[in-house]
C-alpha cells in the first residue's frame, strides 16, 4: 500500500515539474529581446507589463531616427513616444508644438505593421486619426491610433522610424523615448 502511495506522489510531482518547465520554456525571457536600450517588466499582475525602451530621439531636432529590435515580448503592443522630464503640468506647452511627427513600425520582411504622423498640436483638438497626449503627475506621452494594439512576434525582427519635421521654434530641448508597451493581465 505504501509503494502504491509513494509512486502515485511521484507521477504527480513528475508531472508538476515538466509542467513547470514547459511553461518556462514557452514563456518570454528577458534575453530574447536584442536592439532595445531596456526592457522593464512591471509584474505578471499589471497592466502594461511589458516596457520596451528603443532609444532617444530629440525634440527640437528634424531628422529622421532608425531603431533595430528583435525578441519583443508577446504582444499586442502599443508604440508611444514618452517625452522626458516632462509631466502633466506641461501639456499645454507639449500640444501647443506645431512640430510634425511620423512613426511606423515594419517587419524585417518588409510588411508595415504600423504607422502614423500628424502635428503634436493636434493633440489639443483630441482627433482620433493623429496625435493624443497622455500624462500624469510623473510623465507625459504621445500615442496614435494607429499604432495601438501592434501584433507582434518575439521570432520576428522590426524597424521602428521616427521622423520629425517642421519644429516648432520653442521647441523644449527635451527627448522622446519611443517605447514599446504591452502584455500582462488589464482588470475590468
Amino acid at each position: 500500500m505504501a509503494s502504491g502511495r509513494r509512486r502515485v506522489w511521484l507521477t504527480v510531482l513528475t508531472i508538476a515539474i515538466v509542467v513547470l518547465v514547459a511553461m518556462w520554456l514557452v514563456g518570454y525571457h528577458r534575453f530574447e529581446l536584442k536592439g532595445a536600450v531596456g526592457l522593464r517588466d512591471s509584474g505578471f499582475f499589471s497592466y502594461p507589463r511589458y516596457h520596451v525602451q528603443l532609444g532617444s530621439v530629440p525634440l527640437w531636432q528634424a531628422g529622421q531616427y532608425e531603431f533595430k529590435v528583435s525578441g519583443l515580448p508577446p504582444g499586442p503592443l502599443d508604440l508611444r513616444l514618452q517625452v522626458s522630464d516632462q509631466t502633466g503640468a506641461n501639456s499645454d506647452e507639449l500640444t501647443a508644438l506645431s512640430t510634425n511627427v511620423a512613426v511606423s513600425m515594419t517587419e524585417s520582411s518588409g510588411k508595415q505593421v504600423c504607422e502614423g504622423a500628424g502635428s503634436l498640436s493636434d493633440a489639443r483638438m483630441r482627433e482620433r486619426s493623429t496625435w493624443a497626449l497622455a500624462s500624469s503627475s510623473s510623465q507625459a506621452s504621445f500615442w496614435h491610433s494607429r499604432c495601438l494594439q501592434v501584433s507582434t512576434n518575439r521570432f520576428k525582427s522590426y524597424v521602428v522610424r521616427v521622423k520629425i519635421s517642421d519644429v516648432a521654434p520653442r521647441s523644449p530641448h527635451v527627448s522622446m523615448l519611443p517605447i514599446l508597451e504591452g502584455g500582462g493581465i488589464e482588470l475590468p
